[in-house]
């Protein structure tokens, strides 16, 4: 069972964690350059004093396996009695796939990536999962994206939830705007996702849905404003909807989002944001589309009728306006030529590398030629 510790000065709960465990040793996971930019390594050293702290930022926004193999061999050696990750999603990711394959001894890496029933033990150390970007909710989820080949995979599995979250918004409080509105708009394209999607249950539509109420009442005020209050209220509905996805996963928008950030180096949360808009529509329009979700088409057409009237829109046009505008307006551009994306070929690129699973949790079904007018459309 996952512990939490959410809220202001809630990182001051690691002494307590590393004194339950006596940790010594501690592998230490951070961003390469955002530990130190950030609040994260003022706040954090002063609960490692004495300690024994090997840290690891040696790996790419997109994980690859190579990176992975790197993070194993230093586990396996070190052999901490606790893994802490601080940082973004990316961090958090890196240290659930460090801890989980650094037990696993019948297996390749590879073989496992791509299929998670060979896990078979749990992660070497206990793991401190500590987000510093009120954005992905990675440790809040059980499972962790990683770069093969530049195909996107994602490790899935019960072991693989972090053991402890600290969510303390403060760690956050040197973010840079740009990546604060993508990871706002990647905490709320989840929560959205997660609502509509086809494995959604009451209990994740209902972390879902608080997280789509406290984004929108925050978000201009956490990116722009940089209000302690709202980004406090962020860094929770960030949780809320790694929460909701956990049980759901994601959908279309996120499906097509990999490829535009691993060709195109749109960040993430601004790669899901750009497309999410046009499926409010889509999803909307099941008679033309057809219906993948087996709970019907009154079942769907509620589901969505409920997020448009959450938006204060009349309908789905109006919604998706409203999405772009909110884009707009905490600095993220929705035009995909200006981002680098400027042709045919580009589209086609995106389409050949797009994560179909995702596709089939959609609510409506989504053909490669509904893709391409959507992208076709961002111009």
């Amino acid at each position: 069972m996952q512990e939490e510790y959410i809220g202001e000065r809630s990182l001051r709960s690691l002494k307590q964690i590393i004194e339950k465990i006596n940790a010594k040793k501690i592998l230490l996971l951070t961003g390469k350059k955002s530990y130190s930019t950030s609040d994260a390594k003022t706040k954090l050293e002063p609960f490692l004093r004495g300690l024994k702290v090997t840290r690891f930022s040696d790996f790419e926004a997109n994980p690859k396996v190579e990176d992975v193999y790197t993070g194993v061999s230093l586990a396996l050696k070190k052999n901490p009695d606790l893994i802490i990750a601080i940082g973004g999603g990316t961090v958090i990711d890196m240290a659930k796939l460090i801890n989980i394959l650094s037990s696993q001894k019948e297996h390749s890496f590879i073989n496992i990536i791509k299929n998670s029933s060979l896990i078979n033990n749990k992660g070497l150390s206990p793991l401190v999962a500590i987000p510093t970007t009120s954005g992905t909710g990675s440790e809040a989820t059980h499972f962790a994206v990683v770069y093969v080949e530049k195909s996107k995979y994602s490790l899935a599995h019960k072991f693989m939830l972090p053991d402890y979250v600290i969510v303390d918004s403060s760690l956050s409080n040197n973010m840079p705007k740009n990546i604060a509105a993508s990871a706002a708009i990647d905490a709320l394209s989840q929560a959205i996702e997660s609502y509509w999607s086809v494995g959604s249950t009451t209990e994740s539509q209902q972390y879902a849905w608080q997280s789509i109420e406290i984004i929108l009442a925050s978000i201009e005020k956490a990116v722009i404003e940089k209000d302690a209050d709202a980004k406090d209220s962020m860094s929770l509905a960030a949780n809320l909807s790694g929460k909701a996805i956990n049980i759901s996963k994601t959908t279309a928008a996120h499906a097509i989002s990999y490829p535009i950030s691993t060709y195109f180096n749109v960040p993430h949360g601004h790669a899901v944001g750009l497309l999410l808009g046009c499926f409010f529509e889509i999803n909307s329009d099941f008679e033309l589309y057809g219906i993948n979700d087996s709970r019907g088409s009154s079942y769907v057409k509620d589901t969505m009728l409920q997020l448009v009237k959450l938006f204060g829109a009349t309908d789905p046009l109006g919604c998706k306006l409203a999405w772009y505008k909110m884009m707009n307006d905490i600095g993220l551009e929705t035009n995909i030529s200006k981002l680098g994306i400027c042709s045919s070929d580009d589209i086609d690129l995106i389409l050949d590398n797009v994560n179909l699973e995702r596709l089939n949790n959609n609510p409506v079904v989504v053909s490669e030629e509904t893709l391409k007018n959507i992208l076709k459309s961002l111009f």
